[in-house]
């Protein structure tokens, strides 16, 4: 039997062994904790690190460039695969087309903003890639929505009239269009600094609060301008060479085709719609602009306007479109240049329309 001292004895060993086994656990813990917290700063530094200035990562900027543009290439391949059928399907597949062009004209945008670290070579990598992805765009939207065939049934319907019918239209359209053509050279010829807005024509001023339809009837010339207005909504479904558009305020014009050029001096927020050979916007503030044009819109002292695809709609538009060589859509309107920005970087003056916010359709009856 064991003696008082020895249980004693055995006690004091068998406490101090758990004491040690303890603070072996304790220091175990420490020590992991220690490590782990070691190894979140690592990895908070290498995060701090990379966001610092992730954009001046060039591997990380080449890498997200060639991952946008490889998802562009397998939208395109899903829309060449399944070409669109259906008139629903047509509308989609153009809105797809769309949304591509503004997926490439973004990606222009992030290297132009990158440029100041990248490499010559990058550089030129990012804009031969840009190039490649547009021209991609374009031979498979040719490919899956071919040009409406009304132009091929125009051209038959010309050849079954007679011959004096043909010389006198002939003669017409010339007339017309070297008309409108001069008209536009002349007005070019005005200050860079603004836009001549002196109309020789007719004018529509003062309104404020109306909605004004100028048809073929109403309108004395087709020089037009609209001006001095405020709160006012302006439908032209005339014949029109050049269409001016001076102080405006929270006013909405929609135009059919013009011949010459589209001028606008001083408008703050309002909305155009119109289609024209050249578009000139000076002195603009928060205008939405839904244009189709054969030149790229030129705009200067302007701020905050947008930009989106012509979309307004009325009985005989297709053929007025068609005569006046505006019935195809070229995406100018994505590429406006800033005369008052001479930096490289984008113009932060204008801007896409997102497609969520932009009017449908419109139409006149």
């Amino acid at each position: 039997m064991a003696t008082t001292t020895e249980v004693q004895d055995n006690f004091v060993k068998g406490a101090k062994a758990l004491s040690e086994e303890a603070d072996a656990r304790v220091v175990e813990r420490l020590s992991k904790g220690d490590a782990e917290r070691a190894a979140q700063r690592e990895r908070r530094k290498e995060k701090e690190k990379e966001e610092a200035n992730p954009r001046e990562n060039v591997d990380k900027f080449n890498q997200s460039q060639q991952q946008e543009a490889e998802s562009i290439r397998r939208s395109l391949q899903e829309v060449e695969e399944r070409p669109p059928s259906t008139k629903d399907e047509i509308h989609v597949a153009k809105g797809t087309f769309e949304g591509l062009r503004l997926r490439v004209l973004e990606m222009e945008k992030a290297a132009a903003s990158a440029s100041y670290f990248l490499s010559a070579y990058d550089v030129r990598a990012t804009s031969d890639l840009a190039k490649d992805l547009k021209a991609r765009i374009d031979s498979v939207q040719k490919k899956v929505l071919p040009r409406k065939a009304f132009t091929f049934r125009r051209r038959r319907v010309m050849k079954e009239r007679n011959a004096s019918d043909e010389a006198t239209t002939a003669a017409r359209d010339v007339t017309r269009a070297k008309g409108a053509a001069e008209k536009a050279e002349a007005e070019n010829k005005g200050p860079a600094g603004g836009v001549e807005v002196e109309a020789k024509g007719m004018k529509v001023e003062s309104r404020e609060g109306e909605v004004v339809t100028l048809t073929q009837e109403k309108v004395t010339s087709d020089d037009i301008e609209i001006g001095s207005s405020k709160d006012c909504t302006f439908y032209v479904l005339a014949k029109v060479a050049v269409l001016r558009l001076v102080n405006l305020t929270n006013c909405r014009v929609f135009c059919g085709p013009v011949e010459g050029s589209l001028y606008l001096e001083e408008a703050r927020d309002s909305l155009v719609m119109a289609a024209a050979h050249q578009v000139r916007l000076h002195k603009a503030n928060k205008v939405d602009f839904y244009l189709r044009s054969r030149s790229y819109p030129i705009i200067e002292k302007c701020s905050e306007v947008r930009f989106a695809p012509y979309s307004f709609r009325y009985d005989g538009l297709e053929a007025e479109l068609e005569r006046t060589r505006l019935d195809e859509e070229n995406e100018l309107w994505t590429d406006v240049k800033d005369f008052g920005w001479l930096k490289s970087t984008p113009s932060p003056n204008w801007a896409i329309l997102p497609v969520e916010q932009r009017l449908e359709e419109v139409m006149k009856s």
